[in-house]
């Protein structure tokens, strides 16, 4: 988990290039935008863009270890 480039959210990434099941992560949150590639879902930490290989993106959150927690609860739902 560390600042993205721009400083404007955090990225949560892979420490191995895998590709996330979208559709297993749908079952489980509330999803606020959808295409091929990406979700937009809302989660206890905020917004939160799910990219299909692997990158979580957190819009508008500063707590770490909520983010480290929910971005646990994606990778394990996206992976399995």
């Amino acid at each position: 988990l560390a600042k993205c480039k721009t400083k404007a959210a955090y990225s949560a990434k892979l420490k191995q290039n895998r590709k996330l099941d979208l559709i297993k992560i749908k079952d489980h949150y509330e999803i606020l935008m959808e295409t091929p590639i990406l979700l937009l879902i809302k989660t206890e930490a905020g917004e939160v863009i799910v990219h299909a290989h692997g990158e979580l993106l957190f819009k508008k959150c500063n707590d770490v270890s909520l983010m480290e927690k929910v971005a646990e609860g994606i990778y394990e739902f996206g992976l399995n």
